[in-house]
């Protein structure tokens, strides 16, 4: 869960996905291409990328154990769904983030991560280099809505593969600041885009539910 940097509200994972996959959804325009596999599995994988929290969870992002994060992380890896592609999209990002750290635990996690991702891209005859360019995608838009559930002003860049016949990479800065979502060079469909993720005041959350809209707004500027 999104503790908010500035108000007693709180935003589930579930929330945080959904925004995500709103991203995924409006990706890909004159300047950036759509990655060559099927629309939904992408808009599932990117919309289900941290699947092992459950719908209203309690773990505070910054605020979990390693042995919780762990345990989060595995259930999440070793679920599977019937897409494969939109299966290999979410193993990609959990193992990236099991990355994130130098710990003999973190690295045994990344080796056998990897090693199961190997075999289900060998067994489903699924590209390297394709999901290593969607997982940029899928950390484009998890960190865009990251930073729009921590509720206060914060900007990042990712670098991305824009075009699906070139080696070229792109840094897209983002900037959210008060609901609304900047991007440079805008990478999405179109020009603006509006909706909201549902989150629920500190007090007594998850057993006792009171929701607070948060809306969000894409603006292209450039």
């Amino acid at each position: 869960m999104f503790k908010s940097k500035r108000r007693a509200i709180i935003t589930p994972q579930s929330e945080h996905q959904r925004l995500a996959g709103a991203l995924a959804m409006l990706w890909g325009n004159e300047d950036f291409d759509a990655p060559p596999i099927d629309r939904n599995s992408m808009i599932m994988g990117i919309g289900l990328h941290d699947r092992g929290y459950g719908l209203l969870d309690n773990s505070p992002i910054g605020g979990m154990s390693d042995e919780e994060w762990f345990g989060i992380a595995r259930r999440g890896f070793d679920m599977q769904y019937s897409d494969n592609v939109a299966d290999t999209i979410a193993k990609y990002h959990i193992r990236r983030l099991a990355s994130h750290g130098d710990s003999a635990e973190r690295q045994a996690l990344v080796a056998e991560f990897t090693q199961a991702i190997d075999e289900q891209l060998q067994q489903y005859r699924l590209s390297k280099v394709l999901f290593d360019r969607v997982d940029r995608i899928t950390n484009l838009c998890d960190m865009i809505s990251f930073d729009f559930c921590m509720d206060v002003p914060d900007s990042g860049s990712i670098a991305v593969c824009p075009r699906n016949d070139s080696e070229a990479e792109v840094s897209v800065r983002y900037h959210v600041d008060d609901g609304v979502i900047h991007a440079t060079p805008w990478p999405f469909a179109v020009a603006s885009y509006e909706g909201y993720v549902l989150a629920y005041h500190a007090d007594g959350y998850p057993e006792k539910l009171d929701p607070f809209i948060l809306h969000y707004r894409l603006e292209r500027t450039d």
